[in-house]
């Protein structure tokens, strides 16, 4: 069971009574405010991000001008600024760089020199940045792979679904009167989720920052980024192969079994159809594939597969040239599988499976809060991006590994 508070006692309040002193230009006390920030969120199981988006209550976060109380964070049409959002602004931690609105980077790097407690939300801003400046494309990702992302607060044990009934029961369409109807029973395992940390860190003085642009870390952090999700997608690819303890490694099966040639130095390119056997079969089980995971060197051999050839048509075709009937074969079990890239798929195979039901990925709430703290009691200013993941198995029977050789 986890031991964080209830995201239910989490109280709202007003910007100022949430940030306390975090925005002082005593150094101590910033710091200070800025480490009990960080105790809260680790209380809920929280990242900075979040507990503020939480815990402030905007509508009540005014602020006094001329006698009166104005909320700089109401926008047009009624709509608000999140809390963490507003704790942003509120500090002069910009995330991109506008000249035309006077808003300059240089004032991030000043507030977290000035500020110590503010170094907390460091990794968040250069998050931020990053997605401001940088929207890179990630060769490799998790995002197509998993069935679902969930973030969690504590433990979570792997579980287990049972059909109670005869395996049969899966493929009939109608129930008869008084007769059962198919269940899965999903139950709890006596072990756990594995979670990794995956990231790494950029490291410099906050001397440094004030003599250069805040900017200057955008392309390292890209860097970062891209390392991350590769570690993820290694992560991801391992569990598929070799299975966790509620369920066995995945099966593997050889493509020379559904027809393929691969003599006269012949390859996965030269066997669509073998390939479409393979396929059919699968969905025969009720397990039919939407995701194919493999290195570069499998993207290559499915690339070249459907490369242009100057054939001549078929009669068919050449019917249907001339106003013949055209009949409609695009089923989704021929048009809507994926390529995956993963340069940690075993050589010479493809991971197939179908993604809605094979595999879950977890994200652990609070795993950078440490990092965050770190950042407050020392003058090197450190840019992490680390995320921990663990994955766990939905189904058992949904993934097959296809090999070529």
């Amino acid at each position: 069971m986890s031991s964080y508070r209830r995201l239910t006692e989490i109280e709202r309040q007003p910007l100022a009574l949430v940030l306390g002193d975090i925005g002082s230009k005593d150094k101590a006390k910033s710091a200070y405010a800025g480490q009990i920030i960080c105790d809260k969120a680790k209380e809920f199981g929280l990242n900075l991000r979040d507990y503020l988006t939480l815990a402030v209550d905007i509508p009540k976060s005014t602020i006094d001008v001329n006698g009166q109380q104005v909320n700089p964070f109401l926008l047009a049409g009624g709509d608000h600024l999140s809390g963490y959002e507003a704790a942003l602004m509120h500090l002069g931690l910009p995330t991109r760089q506008d000249f035309k609105q006077g808003i300059l980077l240089e004032a991030a790097a000043d507030t977290f020199n000035f500020k110590p407690g503010t170094r907390a939300l460091f990794p968040e801003v250069i998050d931020d940045m990053l997605r401001w400046e940088t929207r890179m494309d990630e060769m490799e990702s998790t995002e197509g792979i998993v069935a679902q992302t969930r973030t969690i607060r504590g433990t979570e044990v792997l579980t287990r679904a049972i059909l109670q009934d005869t395996p049969e029961a899966r493929s009939t369409s109608m129930v008869a009167e008084g007769a059962n109807i198919p269940t899965y029973d999903i139950t709890a395992t006596e072990n756990n989720v594995k979670f990794y940390k995956h990231g790494s860190a950029i490291r410099t003085t906050y001397e440094f920052e004030r003599r250069v642009a805040m900017d200057i870390l955008k392309p390292y952090a890209a860097r970062v980024e891209r390392q991350l999700q590769i570690s993820k997608v290694s992560a991801a690819v391992g569990q598929l192969v070799n299975g966790d303890a509620a369920y066995a490694a995945a099966p593997v099966v050889n493509l020379s079994a559904y027809g393929a040639d691969f003599a006269s130095s012949k390859t996965l390119k030269d066997n669509y159809i073998a390939l479409m056997k393979f396929l059919v079969a699968r969905a025969k089980l009720g397990t039919p594939v939407d995701t194919m995971v493999g290195n570069l060197d499998m993207y290559l051999e499915l690339f070249l597969m459907f490369n242009p050839t100057t054939a001549n048509k078929s009669v068919a075709e050449h019917l249907q040239d001339k106003g013949g009937p055209k009949v409609s074969l695009a089923m989704d079990l021929m048009k809507g599988v994926s390529f995956k890239l993963a340069t940690a798929a075993p050589a010479n195979k493809l991971i197939c499976f179908s993604r809605a039901d094979t595999l879950e990925e977890l994200i652990e709430a609070n795993s950078d809060i440490r990092e965050s703290e770190q950042a407050i009691k020392n003058q090197t200013i450190t840019y992490t991006r680390t995320i921990n993941s663990g994955y766990k198995l939905i189904f058992g029977d949904t993934r097959v590994v296809l090999n070529m050789a």
